[in-house]
Protein backbone atom coordinates (compact mmCIF):
# COMPACT_ATOMS: atom_id res chain seq x y z
CA UNK A 1 0.00 0.00 0.00
CA UNK A 2 2.59 2.65 0.68
CA UNK A 3 3.85 1.95 -2.96
CA UNK A 4 0.23 3.08 -4.24
CA UNK A 5 0.48 6.13 -1.30
CA UNK A 6 3.71 7.27 -2.66
CA UNK A 7 3.06 7.21 -6.45
CA UNK A 8 -0.20 8.84 -6.30
CA UNK A 9 0.95 11.55 -4.29
CA UNK A 10 3.99 12.13 -6.75
CA UNK A 11 0.91 12.52 -9.86
CA UNK A 12 -0.45 15.82 -10.38
CA UNK A 13 -2.31 17.91 -9.35
CA UNK A 14 0.15 17.45 -6.35
CA UNK A 15 3.02 17.24 -7.90
CA UNK A 16 6.12 15.47 -5.24
CA UNK A 17 7.57 13.41 -8.27
CA UNK A 18 10.54 12.51 -6.18
CA UNK A 19 8.59 10.45 -4.07
CA UNK A 20 8.09 8.28 -7.68
CA UNK A 21 12.41 7.68 -7.24
CA UNK A 22 11.67 5.09 -4.29
CA UNK A 23 7.58 4.49 -4.19
CA UNK A 24 7.93 1.15 -5.93
CA UNK A 25 11.10 -0.41 -3.79
CA UNK A 26 8.50 -1.63 -1.11
CA UNK A 27 6.27 -3.55 -3.96
CA UNK A 28 9.36 -4.78 -5.93
CA UNK A 29 10.75 -6.19 -2.66
CA UNK A 30 7.79 -8.27 -2.30
CA UNK A 31 7.82 -9.14 -5.85
CA UNK A 32 11.33 -10.60 -5.95
CA UNK A 33 10.34 -12.32 -2.63
CA UNK A 34 6.79 -13.72 -3.71
CA UNK A 35 6.47 -17.40 -4.71
CA UNK A 36 2.67 -17.15 -6.53
CA UNK A 37 1.94 -15.03 -9.57
CA UNK A 38 -1.36 -14.50 -8.31
CA UNK A 39 -0.16 -12.93 -4.71
CA UNK A 40 2.06 -10.69 -6.72
CA UNK A 41 -1.08 -9.87 -9.10
CA UNK A 42 -3.03 -9.09 -6.45
CA UNK A 43 -0.95 -6.61 -4.34
CA UNK A 44 0.65 -4.68 -7.48
CA UNK A 45 -3.42 -4.44 -8.43
CA UNK A 46 -3.67 -2.88 -5.13
CA UNK A 47 -0.94 -0.73 -4.71
CA UNK A 48 -1.50 0.75 -8.40
CA UNK A 49 -5.65 1.37 -7.94
CA UNK A 50 -4.58 3.24 -4.90
CA UNK A 51 -2.48 5.80 -7.02
CA UNK A 52 -5.40 5.56 -9.30
CA UNK A 53 -7.96 6.52 -7.15
CA UNK A 54 -5.54 9.25 -5.10
CA UNK A 55 -4.65 11.00 -8.77
CA UNK A 56 -8.17 10.69 -10.18
CA UNK A 57 -11.01 10.52 -7.76
CA UNK A 58 -11.72 13.89 -9.32
CA UNK A 59 -13.48 11.78 -12.09
CA UNK A 60 -15.93 10.63 -9.62
CA UNK A 61 -16.78 14.26 -9.64
CA UNK A 62 -18.82 14.30 -13.08
CA UNK A 63 -22.17 16.62 -13.27
CA UNK A 64 -23.65 13.53 -14.85
CA UNK A 65 -24.18 10.62 -12.26
CA UNK A 66 -23.65 7.98 -15.11
CA UNK A 67 -20.74 9.44 -16.45
CA UNK A 68 -19.04 9.82 -12.91
CA UNK A 69 -19.89 5.98 -12.44
CA UNK A 70 -18.38 4.94 -15.46
CA UNK A 71 -15.28 6.99 -14.90
CA UNK A 72 -15.08 5.08 -11.09
CA UNK A 73 -15.04 1.92 -13.57
CA UNK A 74 -11.94 3.13 -15.49
CA UNK A 75 -10.37 4.02 -11.75
CA UNK A 76 -10.85 0.29 -11.33
CA UNK A 77 -9.34 -1.16 -14.87
CA UNK A 78 -6.36 1.37 -14.67
CA UNK A 79 -4.38 -0.68 -12.84
CA UNK A 80 -4.71 -4.40 -14.18
CA UNK A 81 -1.86 -4.14 -17.27
CA UNK A 82 0.58 -3.12 -14.31
CA UNK A 83 -0.36 -5.88 -12.31
CA UNK A 84 -0.06 -8.36 -15.25
CA UNK A 85 3.24 -6.61 -16.31
CA UNK A 86 4.56 -7.60 -12.56
CA UNK A 87 3.04 -11.05 -12.38
CA UNK A 88 4.36 -12.62 -15.54
CA UNK A 89 7.84 -10.53 -14.76
CA UNK A 90 7.52 -13.16 -11.65
CA UNK A 91 7.25 -16.37 -13.46
CA UNK A 92 10.81 -15.04 -15.28
CA UNK A 93 12.41 -14.12 -11.58
CA UNK A 94 11.45 -17.56 -10.31
CA UNK A 95 12.61 -19.78 -13.53
CA UNK A 96 15.40 -17.60 -14.36
CA UNK A 97 16.11 -15.22 -11.86
CA UNK A 98 16.25 -11.64 -10.57
CA UNK A 99 18.22 -10.14 -12.92
CA UNK A 100 16.29 -11.86 -16.08
CA UNK A 101 12.88 -11.31 -13.66
CA UNK A 102 14.02 -7.71 -13.56
CA UNK A 103 14.52 -7.10 -17.42
CA UNK A 104 11.07 -9.28 -18.53
CA UNK A 105 9.62 -6.40 -15.75
CA UNK A 106 11.07 -3.19 -17.65
CA UNK A 107 10.13 -4.79 -21.04
CA UNK A 108 6.67 -5.43 -19.93
CA UNK A 109 5.74 -2.49 -18.36
CA UNK A 110 6.84 -0.71 -21.27
CA UNK A 111 4.66 -3.01 -23.34
CA UNK A 112 1.64 -1.84 -20.51
CA UNK A 113 1.87 1.54 -21.49
CA UNK A 114 2.81 1.35 -24.93
CA UNK A 115 -0.70 -1.10 -25.40
CA UNK A 116 -2.50 1.72 -22.77
CA UNK A 117 -1.44 4.57 -25.27
CA UNK A 118 -2.26 3.10 -28.74
CA UNK A 119 -4.84 0.55 -28.12
CA UNK A 120 -8.75 0.70 -29.52
CA UNK A 121 -9.72 1.59 -26.59
CA UNK A 122 -6.32 3.87 -25.46
CA UNK A 123 -6.76 6.61 -22.66
CA UNK A 124 -2.60 7.35 -21.59
CA UNK A 125 -3.46 8.96 -18.33
CA UNK A 126 -2.04 7.11 -15.46
CA UNK A 127 1.78 6.26 -16.72
CA UNK A 128 4.26 5.61 -14.90
CA UNK A 129 6.15 8.37 -16.58
CA UNK A 130 3.31 10.99 -15.26
CA UNK A 131 4.73 10.93 -12.05
CA UNK A 132 7.74 13.32 -13.33
CA UNK A 133 5.12 15.86 -14.86
CA UNK A 134 6.44 18.79 -12.79
CA UNK A 135 10.49 17.78 -12.68
CA UNK A 136 11.44 20.30 -14.91
CA UNK A 137 15.14 19.74 -14.69
CA UNK A 138 14.45 15.90 -15.49
CA UNK A 139 11.50 15.68 -18.04
CA UNK A 140 13.15 17.32 -20.79
CA UNK A 141 14.49 13.72 -21.75
CA UNK A 142 10.86 13.17 -22.72
CA UNK A 143 12.01 14.52 -26.23
CA UNK A 144 14.02 11.54 -26.77
CA UNK A 145 11.13 9.27 -26.15
CA UNK A 146 8.18 10.43 -24.70
CA UNK A 147 6.87 9.28 -21.56
CA UNK A 148 7.81 5.95 -22.22
CA UNK A 149 11.34 7.07 -21.02
CA UNK A 150 10.41 9.05 -18.17
CA UNK A 151 8.29 5.85 -17.13
CA UNK A 152 11.95 3.77 -17.42
CA UNK A 153 14.10 6.39 -15.49
CA UNK A 154 11.22 6.20 -13.02
CA UNK A 155 11.58 2.00 -13.31
CA UNK A 156 15.60 2.37 -13.30
CA UNK A 157 16.12 4.27 -10.01
CA UNK A 158 13.49 1.96 -8.18
CA UNK A 159 15.03 -0.92 -9.48
CA UNK A 160 18.30 0.22 -8.34
CA UNK A 161 16.66 1.14 -4.90
CA UNK A 162 15.54 -2.30 -4.75
CA UNK A 163 19.45 -3.97 -5.09
CA UNK A 164 20.54 -1.65 -2.49
CA UNK A 165 17.92 -2.71 -0.11
CA UNK A 166 18.99 -6.15 -1.15
CA UNK A 167 22.80 -5.51 -0.91
CA UNK A 168 22.18 -3.85 2.81
CA UNK A 169 20.69 -7.10 3.86
CA UNK A 170 23.80 -9.04 1.62
CA UNK A 171 21.46 -11.15 -0.07
CA UNK A 172 24.22 -12.98 -1.46
CA UNK A 173 25.26 -10.04 -4.16
CA UNK A 174 28.61 -9.32 -4.70
CA UNK A 175 30.99 -7.55 -2.58
CA UNK A 176 30.38 -3.46 -2.98
CA UNK A 177 27.57 -3.69 -4.68
CA UNK A 178 25.69 -0.91 -2.20
CA UNK A 179 28.04 1.44 -3.21
CA UNK A 180 28.02 0.54 -7.50
CA UNK A 181 23.97 0.79 -7.13
CA UNK A 182 24.24 4.38 -5.14
CA UNK A 183 26.43 5.51 -7.47
CA UNK A 184 24.52 4.29 -10.34
CA UNK A 185 21.54 5.99 -9.10
CA UNK A 186 23.11 9.55 -8.55
CA UNK A 187 24.38 8.79 -12.43
CA UNK A 188 21.31 8.36 -13.15
CA UNK A 189 19.72 11.60 -11.66
CA UNK A 190 22.60 13.64 -12.38
CA UNK A 191 22.97 12.61 -16.52
CA UNK A 192 18.75 13.36 -16.64
CA UNK A 193 19.10 16.95 -14.42
CA UNK A 194 22.67 17.53 -17.13
CA UNK A 195 20.62 16.80 -20.25
CA UNK A 196 17.30 18.84 -18.52
CA UNK A 197 19.43 21.68 -17.88
CA UNK A 198 21.21 21.80 -21.42
CA UNK A 199 17.86 21.86 -23.04
CA UNK A 200 16.42 24.50 -21.28
CA UNK A 201 19.49 26.70 -21.97
CA UNK A 202 18.94 26.15 -25.56
CA UNK A 203 15.53 27.04 -25.60
CA UNK A 204 16.24 30.21 -23.99
CA UNK A 205 17.18 32.06 -27.28
CA UNK A 206 15.05 34.00 -28.92
CA UNK A 207 12.66 32.76 -31.36
CA UNK A 208 9.89 34.15 -33.93
CA UNK A 209 6.74 34.69 -32.02
CA UNK A 210 2.95 34.53 -33.01
CA UNK A 211 0.64 36.71 -31.10
CA UNK A 212 -2.31 35.39 -29.75
CA UNK A 213 -5.53 35.82 -28.05
CA UNK A 214 -6.41 33.63 -25.87
CA UNK A 215 -10.52 33.70 -24.43
CA UNK A 216 -12.00 32.05 -21.32
CA UNK A 217 -15.99 32.80 -21.09
CA UNK A 218 -16.11 31.22 -17.91
CA UNK A 219 -19.43 29.66 -18.27
CA UNK A 220 -20.87 26.71 -15.75
CA UNK A 221 -21.20 23.05 -17.32
CA UNK A 222 -24.88 23.49 -16.98
CA UNK A 223 -25.17 26.19 -19.30
CA UNK A 224 -22.36 25.63 -21.50
CA UNK A 225 -24.51 22.21 -22.28
CA UNK A 226 -27.19 22.95 -24.37
CA UNK A 227 -25.39 21.97 -27.94
CA UNK A 228 -28.21 24.62 -29.63
CA UNK A 229 -27.70 27.30 -27.01
CA UNK A 230 -26.33 30.09 -29.88
CA UNK A 231 -25.64 33.01 -27.07
CA UNK A 232 -22.45 32.24 -25.99
CA UNK A 233 -21.24 32.86 -29.13
CA UNK A 234 -22.09 36.07 -29.12
CA UNK A 235 -20.69 36.33 -25.24
CA UNK A 236 -17.13 35.38 -26.88
CA UNK A 237 -17.31 37.98 -29.86
CA UNK A 238 -17.97 40.73 -27.33
CA UNK A 239 -14.56 39.35 -25.16
CA UNK A 240 -12.47 39.02 -28.10
CA UNK A 241 -14.04 42.72 -29.16
CA UNK A 242 -12.65 43.89 -25.87
CA UNK A 243 -9.26 42.45 -26.42
CA UNK A 244 -8.80 43.86 -30.25
CA UNK A 245 -10.65 47.11 -29.25
CA UNK A 246 -9.07 48.20 -25.92
CA UNK A 247 -6.12 46.01 -24.04
CA UNK A 248 -3.50 47.10 -25.97
CA UNK A 249 -1.66 47.94 -23.03
CA UNK A 250 -0.88 44.37 -22.49
CA UNK A 251 0.31 43.76 -26.14
CA UNK A 252 4.13 44.54 -27.37
CA UNK A 253 5.12 47.19 -30.11
CA UNK A 254 6.76 46.36 -33.42
CA UNK A 255 9.83 48.17 -34.98
CA UNK A 256 7.66 51.60 -35.48
CA UNK A 257 6.16 51.72 -31.94
CA UNK A 258 2.84 50.05 -32.87
CA UNK A 259 1.06 47.85 -30.60
CA UNK A 260 1.03 44.38 -32.35
CA UNK A 261 -2.65 43.35 -32.70
CA UNK A 262 -3.21 39.25 -32.03
CA UNK A 263 -3.33 36.90 -35.41
CA UNK A 264 -5.25 34.18 -34.21
CA UNK A 265 -8.04 33.86 -31.38
CA UNK A 266 -9.09 30.88 -29.53
CA UNK A 267 -12.21 30.00 -28.27
CA UNK A 268 -12.49 26.56 -26.15
CA UNK A 269 -14.42 23.42 -26.99
CA UNK A 270 -18.02 23.22 -27.92
CA UNK A 271 -18.66 27.04 -28.69
CA UNK A 272 -20.27 26.99 -31.53
CA UNK A 273 -23.82 25.20 -31.53
CA UNK A 274 -25.49 22.90 -34.18
CA UNK A 275 -28.72 23.78 -35.39
CA UNK A 276 -31.68 21.51 -36.58
CA UNK A 277 -31.73 23.62 -39.90
CA UNK A 278 -29.06 23.70 -42.49
CA UNK A 279 -29.48 27.28 -43.32
CA UNK A 280 -29.51 28.96 -39.86
CA UNK A 281 -26.01 26.93 -39.32
CA UNK A 282 -24.99 28.45 -42.64
CA UNK A 283 -25.53 31.67 -41.57
CA UNK A 284 -23.82 31.20 -38.33
CA UNK A 285 -20.33 30.39 -40.31
CA UNK A 286 -20.83 33.25 -42.69
CA UNK A 287 -21.34 35.51 -40.06
CA UNK A 288 -18.05 34.25 -38.27
CA UNK A 289 -16.06 34.16 -41.36
CA UNK A 290 -16.93 37.88 -41.80
CA UNK A 291 -16.49 38.56 -38.36
CA UNK A 292 -12.82 36.98 -39.00
CA UNK A 293 -12.67 39.02 -42.02
CA UNK A 294 -13.53 42.57 -40.81
CA UNK A 295 -11.20 42.28 -37.96
CA UNK A 296 -7.86 40.84 -39.76
CA UNK A 297 -7.68 38.04 -37.56
CA UNK A 298 -8.01 34.06 -37.99
CA UNK A 299 -10.35 32.30 -35.13
CA UNK A 300 -10.06 28.71 -33.67
CA UNK A 301 -13.43 27.60 -31.51
CA UNK A 302 -14.01 24.59 -30.77
CA UNK A 303 -17.66 23.65 -32.21
CA UNK A 304 -20.32 20.64 -32.42
CA UNK A 305 -20.99 19.59 -36.31
CA UNK A 306 -23.60 16.75 -37.46
CA UNK A 307 -23.65 13.67 -39.20
CA UNK A 308 -27.59 14.05 -40.07
CA UNK A 309 -27.37 10.74 -41.69
CA UNK A 310 -26.41 9.12 -38.34
CA UNK A 311 -28.35 11.42 -35.66
CA UNK A 312 -24.86 12.09 -34.47
CA UNK A 313 -21.84 14.64 -33.98
CA UNK A 314 -18.76 15.30 -34.13
CA UNK A 315 -16.40 17.32 -31.27
CA UNK A 316 -14.75 19.57 -33.74
CA UNK A 317 -12.16 22.24 -33.92
CA UNK A 318 -12.98 24.94 -37.06
CA UNK A 319 -10.72 27.98 -38.47
CA UNK A 320 -12.29 30.63 -39.58
CA UNK A 321 -9.91 32.72 -41.59
CA UNK A 322 -11.77 34.76 -43.79
CA UNK A 323 -12.07 32.18 -46.63
CA UNK A 324 -15.97 30.91 -47.58
CA UNK A 325 -15.39 27.70 -45.88
CA UNK A 326 -13.79 27.07 -42.71
CA UNK A 327 -10.90 24.43 -42.09
CA UNK A 328 -12.05 21.51 -39.83
CA UNK A 329 -10.46 19.08 -37.55
CA UNK A 330 -13.24 16.27 -36.18
CA UNK A 331 -12.10 14.84 -32.91
CA UNK A 332 -10.47 11.60 -33.28
CA UNK A 333 -9.80 10.26 -29.87
CA UNK A 334 -13.01 9.71 -27.43
CA UNK A 335 -12.59 8.97 -23.96
CA UNK A 336 -13.52 5.24 -22.93
CA UNK A 337 -16.72 5.18 -21.20
CA UNK A 338 -17.64 8.40 -20.67
CA UNK A 339 -18.01 9.27 -24.74
CA UNK A 340 -17.84 5.70 -25.91
CA UNK A 341 -18.35 2.47 -24.78
CA UNK A 342 -17.29 -0.89 -26.07
CA UNK A 343 -19.80 -2.22 -28.71
CA UNK A 344 -22.33 0.51 -27.84
CA UNK A 345 -22.49 1.42 -31.48
CA UNK A 346 -25.27 -1.34 -32.17
CA UNK A 347 -27.20 -0.53 -28.66
CA UNK A 348 -28.89 2.94 -28.22
CA UNK A 349 -29.08 2.00 -24.25
CA UNK A 350 -24.81 2.19 -24.01
CA UNK A 351 -25.02 4.58 -26.58
CA UNK A 352 -26.85 7.01 -24.11
CA UNK A 353 -25.16 5.61 -21.51
CA UNK A 354 -21.77 7.70 -22.99
CA UNK A 355 -23.24 11.10 -23.39
CA UNK A 356 -20.88 13.70 -21.81
CA UNK A 357 -23.53 16.18 -22.27
CA UNK A 358 -27.37 16.05 -22.32
CA UNK A 359 -28.43 15.20 -25.78
CA UNK A 360 -25.73 14.55 -28.07
CA UNK A 361 -23.95 11.04 -29.56
CA UNK A 362 -20.77 11.88 -30.45
CA UNK A 363 -18.98 10.04 -33.51
CA UNK A 364 -14.93 9.93 -34.08
CA UNK A 365 -13.33 11.53 -36.79
CA UNK A 366 -12.09 9.95 -39.37
CA UNK A 367 -8.16 11.40 -40.48
CA UNK A 368 -5.98 14.17 -38.81
CA UNK A 369 -5.94 17.61 -39.81
CA UNK A 370 -3.24 20.50 -39.49
CA UNK A 371 -4.91 23.88 -39.87
CA UNK A 372 -3.43 26.35 -41.84
CA UNK A 373 -3.08 29.43 -40.93
CA UNK A 374 -1.78 33.06 -42.20
CA UNK A 375 2.14 31.61 -41.80
CA UNK A 376 1.60 29.01 -38.97
CA UNK A 377 0.33 25.53 -38.86
CA UNK A 378 -2.08 24.24 -35.92
CA UNK A 379 -2.38 21.15 -34.61
CA UNK A 380 -5.36 20.59 -32.50
CA UNK A 381 -6.22 18.20 -29.78
CA UNK A 382 -9.84 18.64 -27.85
CA UNK A 383 -10.46 17.38 -24.39
CA UNK A 384 -8.41 14.26 -23.24
CA UNK A 385 -6.46 14.22 -26.51
CA UNK A 386 -4.02 16.35 -25.08
CA UNK A 387 -3.01 13.11 -23.16
CA UNK A 388 -1.89 11.33 -26.24
CA UNK A 389 1.62 12.15 -27.26
CA UNK A 390 2.15 10.13 -30.07
CA UNK A 391 -1.61 12.14 -31.64
CA UNK A 392 0.16 15.70 -31.07
CA UNK A 393 3.73 14.54 -32.29
CA UNK A 394 2.23 13.49 -35.48
CA UNK A 395 0.26 16.74 -35.83
CA UNK A 396 3.97 18.22 -35.35
CA UNK A 397 5.76 15.66 -37.80
CA UNK A 398 2.72 16.51 -40.30
CA UNK A 399 3.91 20.74 -40.10
CA UNK A 400 2.56 22.12 -36.83
CA UNK A 401 4.02 24.82 -36.01
CA UNK A 402 2.47 25.24 -32.48
CA UNK A 403 -0.27 22.99 -30.70
CA UNK A 404 -3.70 23.70 -28.94
CA UNK A 405 -5.80 21.84 -26.42
CA UNK A 406 -9.70 22.77 -26.59
CA UNK A 407 -10.81 21.69 -23.69
CA UNK A 408 -14.46 21.73 -21.25
CA UNK A 409 -13.19 21.25 -17.58
CA UNK A 410 -16.14 22.34 -16.54
CA UNK A 411 -18.00 18.79 -15.90
CA UNK A 412 -15.91 18.43 -12.69
CA UNK A 413 -16.45 21.23 -10.91
CA UNK A 414 -13.65 22.94 -9.23
CA UNK A 415 -11.62 19.58 -8.75
CA UNK A 416 -7.95 18.89 -9.29
CA UNK A 417 -8.89 17.72 -12.72
CA UNK A 418 -8.71 21.23 -14.18
CA UNK A 419 -4.82 21.78 -12.85
CA UNK A 420 -4.05 18.11 -13.70
CA UNK A 421 -4.93 18.52 -17.08
CA UNK A 422 -2.48 21.79 -18.37
CA UNK A 423 0.04 19.82 -15.81
CA UNK A 424 -0.19 16.54 -18.19
CA UNK A 425 -0.26 18.59 -21.43
CA UNK A 426 3.08 20.26 -20.36
CA UNK A 427 4.49 17.33 -21.46
CA UNK A 428 3.18 17.51 -25.40
CA UNK A 429 5.41 20.79 -25.02
CA UNK A 430 8.57 18.80 -24.00
CA UNK A 431 7.80 16.04 -26.21
CA UNK A 432 7.54 18.26 -29.75
CA UNK A 433 8.70 21.20 -28.86
CA UNK A 434 6.00 23.08 -29.53
CA UNK A 435 4.04 25.91 -27.88
CA UNK A 436 0.79 24.75 -26.71
CA UNK A 437 -2.34 26.66 -26.04
CA UNK A 438 -4.44 25.35 -23.79
CA UNK A 439 -8.05 26.83 -23.94
CA UNK A 440 -11.04 26.01 -21.69
CA UNK A 441 -14.20 27.37 -20.68
CA UNK A 442 -14.23 27.26 -17.21
CA UNK A 443 -10.55 26.77 -16.12
CA UNK A 444 -7.13 26.26 -16.14
CA UNK A 445 -6.64 28.04 -19.36
CA UNK A 446 -3.09 29.02 -20.10
CA UNK A 447 0.18 28.55 -22.21
CA UNK A 448 2.70 25.59 -22.24
CA UNK A 449 5.97 26.78 -23.48
CA UNK A 450 8.68 24.58 -25.36
CA UNK A 451 10.77 24.00 -22.67
CA UNK A 452 7.95 22.79 -19.96
CA UNK A 453 7.12 26.22 -18.27
CA UNK A 454 3.54 26.87 -17.71
CA UNK A 455 1.84 30.56 -17.81
CA UNK A 456 -1.24 30.31 -16.34
CA UNK A 457 -3.63 32.81 -17.86
CA UNK A 458 -7.53 31.81 -16.39
CA UNK A 459 -7.88 29.98 -13.15
CA UNK A 460 -11.22 28.41 -12.14
CA UNK A 461 -14.28 30.31 -13.21
CA UNK A 462 -12.56 33.30 -14.23
CA UNK A 463 -13.44 35.78 -17.10
CA UNK A 464 -10.50 36.67 -19.25
CA UNK A 465 -9.78 37.62 -22.79
CA UNK A 466 -5.63 37.75 -22.84
CA UNK A 467 -2.98 38.45 -25.14
CA UNK A 468 0.18 36.68 -25.63
CA UNK A 469 3.09 36.38 -27.49
CA UNK A 470 4.34 32.32 -28.25
CA UNK A 471 7.39 31.12 -29.55
CA UNK A 472 7.36 29.25 -32.99
CA UNK A 473 9.53 26.80 -32.96
CA UNK A 474 10.58 24.20 -36.05
CA UNK A 475 12.97 21.64 -34.56
CA UNK A 476 11.81 18.14 -35.22
CA UNK A 477 12.56 15.84 -31.61
CA UNK A 478 13.60 12.38 -31.67
CA UNK A 479 10.11 11.62 -30.22
CA UNK A 480 8.72 13.35 -32.92
CA UNK A 481 10.59 11.33 -35.39
CA UNK A 482 10.20 8.10 -33.61
CA UNK A 483 7.20 8.06 -31.85
CA UNK A 484 7.01 5.71 -29.06
CA UNK A 485 9.95 3.15 -29.63
CA UNK A 486 11.03 2.54 -26.23
CA UNK A 487 7.19 0.56 -26.33
CA UNK A 488 7.37 -0.29 -29.33
CA UNK A 489 10.54 -2.24 -29.32
CA UNK A 490 9.55 -4.12 -25.64
CA UNK A 491 7.17 -5.68 -26.74
CA UNK A 492 9.51 -8.16 -28.11
CA UNK A 493 11.77 -9.18 -25.16
CA UNK A 494 8.29 -9.08 -23.39
CA UNK A 495 6.64 -11.70 -25.74
CA UNK A 496 10.45 -13.58 -26.19
CA UNK A 497 10.65 -13.70 -22.20
CA UNK A 498 6.76 -15.18 -21.92
CA UNK A 499 7.51 -17.57 -24.81
CA UNK A 500 10.92 -18.92 -23.29
CA UNK A 501 9.17 -19.33 -20.13
CA UNK A 502 6.11 -21.02 -21.54
CA UNK A 503 8.59 -23.22 -24.18
CA UNK A 504 9.99 -24.17 -20.60
CA UNK A 505 7.27 -25.11 -18.60
CA UNK A 506 5.60 -27.08 -21.43
CA UNK A 507 9.29 -29.40 -21.84
CA UNK A 508 9.63 -28.73 -17.96
CA UNK A 509 5.99 -30.71 -17.38
CA UNK A 510 6.83 -33.71 -20.29
CA UNK A 511 10.29 -33.73 -18.78
CA UNK A 512 8.62 -34.62 -15.45
CA UNK A 513 5.69 -37.16 -16.91
CA UNK A 514 8.78 -38.95 -18.66
CA UNK A 515 10.28 -39.28 -15.13
CA UNK A 516 7.34 -40.32 -13.29
CA UNK A 517 6.84 -43.06 -15.96
CA UNK A 518 10.44 -44.10 -15.89
CA UNK A 519 10.29 -45.08 -11.97
CA UNK A 520 6.60 -46.71 -12.11
CA UNK A 521 8.55 -48.88 -14.64
CA UNK A 522 10.89 -49.72 -12.55
CA UNK A 523 8.94 -50.66 -9.44
CA UNK A 524 7.15 -52.92 -11.68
Amino acid sequence: MGAGILLGFSMPPYGLYPLAWFALVPLLIRWSLLKHGMTVFRETYAAFLLMSVIAGFWVLLHTSITAALLSGLGLFLLPLPYAVAFALASLIRRKYGLFAGVLALVANVLTAEYLISHGPYALPWMLLGHTQTDALLFNQIADLGGVGILTLFVLALNILGLFFVRAAYREGLVPGWRTMTALLMLITLSSAAAYGDERITQLSDSHETLAIGLIQPAVSARNWANASNGDRVEHLATLSDRLLENRYHLASLDENGVPVRPELLIWPEGTLPVFEQNDRQYRLYRRLTAWSRMRNVALLTGAYTTNRARSSYFNTALLFRGDEQPQEYEKLHLAPLTERLPVSAPSPILAAMALPTGNTRLESGQQRVVLNGEDYRIGTSIGMESFYGDHNRLHVSDGADILVALAHNGWWGRSPGSSQHIRLTRLRAIETRRSVVVSTVSGTSGVVYPNGQIETIAGWMKEESARRDIPLLSEETTYVRLGDWLGRYARFPAAGFFLLWGLSAAFGQKSKRKSRNRSRSRKR
